[in-house]
């Protein structure tokens, strides 16, 4: 056909012909293709305003020129924002406007990048990583600007008449704002994102981020150097602190410290930069030998001319928070925990939680502790200073914040002894000062706010720096968390030993002659039973357990649902480490470490994807005692491994593992399982959790709507609503393998199957979540989740609204009964009668709602929490009973008798008997 066109335009073309000149035009040459693939876990059609936009990067091809670079070819109105082509890995561009973008690779159409940008709201955005701000709060200029944590924003708040202040800004930025850094004459403010592993540079007169820098995993502290051409920044789980050129906005060094480097501080003349560990050893020893005095290593001098640790300052305390700098640069101060973890935390002598302030001479060669003060027990102190958390110089005075406690107190920076105290806001952490006449502002990352104090200690003014983006439950759990307990306990909070819910490195006495490791805190919901001992069966139990057994606070019921909520909403790694690529999609390395992981290495039988546990109790785990399997999504971020703590770092914890399965790996196989470790965590919505579960699984009602929840939504992109695409990937099946015929729901992040009808009693089934779901932040499920449930059969009689519980709780003099009521109340899912469990007579104010069901003649009940004597709550697990006495008149159950059994640290009591009877 081309060929008979050609001639019929030469026939018709005399002129042509005359010249001679009909012959084939030539093809016009090809565009090369100049780009790699967009990064995977990336979701162009929704990208999220205030994060940053990986760009293909350029193919190294000698038909592509090197200069080329990405264009805005349409954007939104108003949008002044640019790619940037170097100083990370991949080019990259912030947005600065939701809408639509079009990007071009000069004049390369084959090109084009497609971009649909969303603004989400705070609350939107919000995703429990736990990653509060250690220095969130800066002067630049005449304003103070804040770094807002779980809200994703940074608040401007400037002076008005000259005396209040008041905020008037709000700036969009990454995940999880931790530190801010300015200096004269920088037009931009550098914010460091913890959850986004960028720094990002805010435009002062736009008040707009311009651009993040991707400069390695969960960038925690910032320093900038005298002349604001150079940004330090500490790389928490790296070891590393991070060499910015701000000139080039490239990290043009790495500099290797040790583990968990957060705070920072550089002197006056910029040549020594002062770098914390988090979580170092404790100045006292334990007998045991977990740790020793190279665990020891509080705080790195770095000489920012060579960029090497030239000194380490040793036995200045366990947890550093927070330093600060006299103005004369020659004195170093710490705001610390240290404690004793080998006597009973009972023992009134004892010394667990020492929280203090230790000056360190800094102007030494190598620096050594001059003076130091417990904030507690120091003559003339006014009670408890948990958690001492930011630390500032002005005048003669010494300012600390407490986190816990929600205080700052006053010293005299000469003597350290108390000058004042005030009450202030929740979450206390960084300290300003604010003018000639000693006025300080404080931080208070929890309750959103800037409290402004007079130089003798007085409240001036408090600004609200925004709302509050987490739950309301979540905001209360997280304060029931860090506050201090009571009793025994007044001098520290559950997060005393879970540091930002993680663990603090320590081997802790939680019984006779029980030593655990603090257990990091992560996807409770989707992983229990918890614990070490896999003694607590739900977070729900813990709301009750935790606050009364471990702090000896009681909670009130509101408080067990908030501290309940708060920790089932932590989600523990975000998606990218220092190591994964940019997006947190798996590196090559990895990928052939994952195979040895699912193969040779023998690991994904325990740890099973894609938890990567299979939730089971072994007789004697890897430190030579029973453990439960904890889940190894994001563990590359613990720092220290094994109920024991055996290992102190991932690359010991890998050499042990493989000890203990007797695998014996090369040493690029070895370095291939740690990249996959080391970038192992969701690569799309991580689990929350299913229903039915281990411990409900039996008896569940024929109207039951199975669930599965997840941190992020699915994607409704693609022209398929979330429904239709969940559709897809989420079934119900019968006994063999038949599919039930339902619907399924879509509420935020939770999907739930409804079946088309009753489902048959006595039956089993099976329900499936398949790989490939895929979520609307990116990325899919990346194994099966799964479960299994069968249905009751008709009960032997009806429930009453009301019954009484006696359990016969041994004792070493015999059995105690402990009673309770149960009270019918209207189901929260269905699947099961619902109960609300009322302890009598012990003074608990629990008041929990459970799952009970009626199996034939069979009882079977949800795990509860158990008030056992004083403030004390056990876990009430395996509660199965059989239905004894029935009304024959009215078919009203009378008695059920059964056993339960009871679990805490230290206890374990099988085969308890209780009975339940009519009121």
């Amino acid at each position: 056909m081309r060929a008979k066109r050609l001639l019929l335009l030469c026939s018709s073309s005399v002129l042509l012909l005359l010249a001679g000149a009909c012959r084939e035009e030539p093809e016009p040459s090809p565009e090369p293709v100049c780009t790699e693939a967009l990064l995977p876990l990336q979701n162009p059609r929704s990208h999220t305003l205030g994060e940053v936009f990986y760009l293909p990067r350029l193919k190294q091809d000698a038909q592509c020129s090197s200069t080329l670079e990405w264009q805005v070819v349409s954007a939104p109105e108003g949008s002044r924002n640019t790619p940037y082509m170097r100083g990370a890995p991949e080019p990259r561009f912030t947005p600065d406007l939701p809408g639509d973008y079009v990007f071009r690779l000069g004049e390369l159409s084959n090109s084009e990048v497609s971009l649909h940008v969303v603004a989400r709201s705070p609350a939107e955005r919000f995703r429990n990583h736990y990653l509060p701000p250690l220095s969130g709060v800066l002067r630049v200029g005449d304003e103070l600007w804040t770094a807002n944590g779980p809200s994703y924003t940074v608040s401007r708040v400037a002076r008005v008449d000259g005396t209040y202040w008041r905020k008037h800004g709000e700036v969009t930025v990454g995940s999880w704002p931790s530190a801010l850094a300015w200096r004269d004459p920088l037009p931009y403010v550098l914010v460091a994102h913890r959850g986004s592993d960028t720094v990002g540079f805010i435009d002062r007169a736009r008040g707009v981020l311009v651009d993040s820098l991707w400069v390695g995993d969960e960038p925690s502290g910032l320093a900038l150097s005298p002349d604001a051409q150079r940004l330090y920044v500490s790389l928490a789980t790296q070891r590393q602190v991070a060499v910015v050129d701000l000139t080039v906005r490239e990290v043009v060094a790495r500099v290797e410290v040790g583990f968990d480097p957060r705070a920072l501080a550089l002197s006056p003349d910029g040549r020594r930069l002062f770098v914390a560990s988090y979580r170092s050893g404790n100045r006292i020893k334990d007998t045991r030998g977990t740790y020793g005095l190279s665990d020891d290593k509080d705080i790195w001098v770095v000489d920012t001319a060579s960029l090497t640790a030239t000194s380490i300052v040793e036995g200045v305390s366990a947890d550093l928070r927070a330093l600060a700098l006299s103005a004369d640069g020659t004195e170093l101060y710490v705001a610390a925990t240290d404690g004793d973890p080998e006597p009973s935390q009972a023992d009134a002598s004892a010394k667990p939680f020492v929280h203090e302030v230790v000056v360190v001479d800094a102007d030494a060669g190598l620096p050594t502790v001059l003076r130091r003060a417990d904030l507690t027990r120091q003559s003339g102190s006014g009670g408890p200073v948990v958690n001492p958390a930011g630390v500032l110089a002005v005048g003669d005075t010494l300012w600390v914040s407490s986190e816990s406690s929600e205080l700052v107190v006053a010293l005299n920076r000469n003597t350290l002894a108390e000058k004042a105290r005030v009450q202030v806001g929740a979450g206390a952490r960084q300290l300003v000062a604010l003018d000639a006449a000693g006025t300080v502002a404080v931080h208070c990352f929890q309750s959103f706010e800037l409290w402004v104090l007079g130089a003798d200690g007085t409240v001036r003014q408090k600004v609200n720096l925004g709302e509050d983006p987490r739950p309301a439950s979540v905001a209360l759990g997280e304060r029931v968390f860090t506050r201090p307990g009571g009793s025994f306990a007044a001098n520290h909070s559950c997060s005393s030993c879970h540091v930002e819910t993680q663990n603090d490195g320590m081997v802790w006495r939680f019984g006779p002659s029980i030593w655990h490791n603090v257990r990091p805190l992560q996807l409770l919901d989707a992983t229990t039973p918890l614990g070490w001992s896999a003694y607590v069966s739900s977070s729900e139990n813990f709301g009750y357990q935790g606050p009364s057994s471990i702090v000896a606070r009681p909670a009130t019921p509101e408080e067990a649902l908030g501290l309940q909520a708060f920790l089932g909403s932590l989600l523990g790694a975000p998606r990218a480490t220092g190591h994964t690529r940019l997006d947190g999609s798996y590196t090559e390395a990895a990928l052939r470490g994952k195979e040895l992981f699912d193969g040779k290495a023998s690991c994904s039988g325990c740890h099973v994807p894609p938890l990567y546990t299979s939730r089971g109790y072994i007789a004697q785990g890897k430190s030579g005692e029973p453990a439960d399997i904890p889940t190894l999504l994001g563990s590359y971020r613990h720092g220290v491994y094994f109920v024991g703590a055996k290992a102190r770092s991932l690359e010991a914890a890998v050499d042990v593992a493989l000890d203990y399965v007797k695998v014996s790996l090369s040493a690029e196989e070895r370095a291939d399982l740690l990249s996959f470790l080391r970038e192992l965590t969701p690569k799309g919505g991580a689990p929350m959790g299913i229903w039915p579960d281990l411990d409900s699984a039996e008896g569940v009602y024929p109207d039951v709507r199975p669930s599965v929840a997840f941190a992020d939504s699915v994607d409704d992109t693609q022209g398929k609503t979330a429904s239709q695409v969940a559709a897809e990937y989420v079934v119900l099946e019968d006994a063999l393998g038949n599919r039930v015929s339902g619907a399924v729901e879509v509420e935020g992040g939770r999907l739930t199957f409804v079946p088309a009808a009753p489902l048959a009693q006595g039956a089993r089934y099976r329900f499936r979540v398949l790989p490939g779901l895929p979520f609307l932040s990116g990325g899919a499920l990346w194994g099966e989740l799964g479960t299994e449930f069968t249905v009751a059969r008709p009960a032997v009689g009806s429930w009453a609204s009301s019954m009484r519980m006696i359990v016969q709780v041994p004792g070493r003099g015999g059995t105690t009964p402990v009673e309770f009521v149960l009270a019918a109340a209207e189901a929260s899912r269905p699947g099961a009668l619902a109960l609300t469990v009322l302890p009598q007579g012990s003074g608990s104010q629990q008041r929990q709602q459970i799952w009970a069901r009626l199996d034939a003649d069979r009882w079977r009940m949800q795990p509860f929490a158990m008030p056992l004597f004083g403030t004390s709550v056990a876990d009430a697990s395996e509660v199965v009973g059989l239905v004894t006495h029935v009304d024959p008149s009215t078919q009203s159950i009378i008695r059920v008798d059964g056993t339960l059994r009871i679990r805490g640290p230290g206890i374990d009591t099988k085969d308890v008997a209780f009975s339940i009877v009519s009121p």
